[in-house]
């Protein structure tokens, strides 16, 4: 049975997805490539990254290196893999440490490249109301996410997906794509093709503050970003100076608007707000300090008299 010895790069719980897939294969995971240990809450603990604790769990070697260093490379020299595999891992690789392993270097990207090039593509196709996305697994080059593509698989985007339940089509989908990719590489059977860097967008890096919701934009623009932004930031407003943050929404679009920011209706299940263009329908939210509740829970506890979204 012909098999690959793999060294895996990656950091959050989306890389940590492929990482077991790859475990429970027939393909030698040799170690494991993370980002360093942060510490965090009250007591300052090291918190470690979702790859990490499944690494170490399975007992494959780890490496946090703050960069890719000659020393990185020399580490993986003597490792000897046949390929690495990155996804999701957050440091540049040098051309030299991409060298190292027999096959080179591949990516499994969530994005149907060019398109979406960078940190966020996932959040940055849903806010755009971009209908189609992808799994795109790539030859890595030093410059970000312009290496040559292997493998390709189309993932739609529906009105209501957010970033977390797209997070898991793609898991799926990519680790469906990553097998297939393996078994192409092993054969020599493959083909790469150049990117067409004239059809290239950026993702970039979501900040916190893009979370703010502007009610002068259309309630489709509002959704999209609630959606992008769910599981985190969270998009976010205020209920006349009371921070609010909203999970989950709709929107419709109407003949005659009202005053953006306005409550048109509260029901059982839906706060409708009134936009620049079209109406924002609301069906989960969250105040401070609180749990993220339907609208039923929510109405509750707040007065809606003379309030307004703001």
């Amino acid at each position: 049975m012909k098999k690959l010895k793999i060294v895996f790069a990656g950091t959050p719980q989306f890389a940590e997805s492929y990482l077991s897939a790859l475990i429970n294969s027939k393909h030698d995971v040799s170690a494991v490539f993370t980002q360093p240990s942060k510490r965090s809450g009250r007591g300052l603990k090291f918190t470690h990254s979702p790859v990490r604790n499944t690494a170490e769990k399975n007992n494959i070697i780890i490496r946090q290196p703050e960069k890719i260093t000659i020393k990185e490379t020399d580490a993986l020299s003597e490792i000897k893999p046949d390929i690495v595999i990155v996804v999701a891992y957050g440091l540049l690789l040098t051309k030299e440490f991409m060298s190292v392993p027999k096959f080179g270097c591949i990516n499994v990207h969530p994005s149907l490249l060019p398109r979406w090039r960078g940190a966020a593509p996932i959040q940055r196709a849903i806010e755009a109301g971009d209908k189609m996305s992808g799994i795109t697994i790539m030859k890595m080059t030093e410059e970000l996410d312009t290496g040559d593509i292997i493998y390709q698989e189309p993932v739609s985007i529906e009105d209501n997906d957010s970033s977390q339940n797209l997070h898991e089509k793609f898991i799926k989908i990519g680790i469906d794509s990553l097998f297939l990719t393996l078994e192409s590489i092993l054969e020599n059977n493959f083909m790469l093709h150049p990117q067409d860097n004239s059809l290239a967008t950026y993702a970039k890096k979501i900040k916190k503050e893009e979370a703010i919701i502007n009610w002068n934009n259309s309630a489709e623009k509002i959704h999209k970003k609630i959606m992008a932004f769910n599981s985190w930031p969270v998009a976010e407003t205020t209920l006349s100076g009371e921070r609010i943050r909203i999970h989950d929404s709709n929107f419709e679009k109407l003949e005659i608007n009202g005053f953006p920011g306005n409550i048109r209706s509260v029901n059982e299940d839906s706060i409708e707000v009134f936009t620049k263009n079209g109406l924002l329908v609301i069906t989960k939210l969250q105040k401070d300090n609180s749990r993220v509740m339907n609208v039923e829970d929510f109405i509750k506890s707040t007065n809606f008299l003379g309030k307004k979204f703001e």
